[in-house]
């Protein structure tokens, strides 16, 4: 686990690997194709900040780093440490492109704006926050520098005002039947809502993780079949989730 300290020095040891973009405004990062069609230009607009909420928000946040890291381009998870690699790495998480600031504390703001332009995506947990002075200055940095972030249901205690905000409006897990048998595979449904939280009607169904444990889209001929039991399914997705494996390159 990490502290707020071992940003700088985490900070310089990236840079080294890694080349800051500057007023990259109209780049994209990379996504994979099942999530391509949620964002325009198929994938993440540098120096922008994006809002993921509902249950399978932190697979949803992991999803979305598949392809920045599939790119060979860093990722930085602060204030996560209930993050689990055995399933993110299913999903297609590639850990050697990534770094952990597991516990920022009342240091979040420092650690945030150092690692602005020393890597390309930074993942927020939901109980970091941010004072609205220093969120301003972060975002400017981000704008300057191309540093995107990923908020978990927390872009207003960051005080980081989200280009866009991803919605996860249904889940449904397959696999336990009358009280036996075990998850194999969990469909939701993922929409675009604008930043007063409407909806844009552009939705994507993914299978998250599909049978497999990976990421995958809904054929269309799966789009209606849901069983009627969709319901919140925050426990096993914890258990999901905090199934830690000790080979994560930590930093340090």
């Amino acid at each position: 686990m990490q502290k707020a300290s071992t940003a700088v020095s985490l900070t310089d040891n990236l840079r080294q690997v890694s080349t800051p973009v500057v007023l990259a405004r109209d780049r994209t990062l990379p996504v994979v194709d099942a999530l391509a069609d949620l964002f325009r230009g198929a994938g993440l607009q540098q120096g922008s900040t994006v809002e993921v909420e509902g249950t399978a928000a932190v697979s949803l946040a992991v999803a979305l780093t598949v392809g920045v890291t599939g790119s060979n381009r860093w990722v930085v998870a602060v204030g996560l440490p209930e993050l689990g690699s055995s399933a993110a790495a299913d999903l297609g998480a590639q850990f050697q492109r990534w770094a952990f600031v597991d516990w920022p504390k009342n240091q979040a703001a420092e650690v945030l704006y150092a690692l602005m332009g020393a890597v390309d995506l930074i993942l927020v947990g939901p109980d970091v926050r941010i004072r609205a002075n220093h969120g301003r200055k972060i975002a400017a940095r981000m704008r300057e520098r191309g540093t995107s972030v990923i908020t978990v249901a927390n872009a207003s205690r960051c005080n980081l005002q989200p280009s866009l905000r991803l919605r996860v409006n249904r889940t449904e897990w397959t696999g336990l039947q009358r009280g036996h048998g075990r998850l194999t595979s969990r469909k939701v449904e993922v929409e675009l809502v604008d930043r007063n939280g409407d909806s844009t009607h552009r939705r994507q169904l993914l299978w998250l993780p599909d049978s497999q444990g990976h990421l995958s889209a809904v054929k269309q001929d799966q789009d209606n079949e849901w069983t009627g039991n969709s319901e919140s399914c925050s426990r096993q997705e914890h258990k999901i989730l905090t199934d830690l494996d000790e080979q994560i390159p930590w930093a340090s």
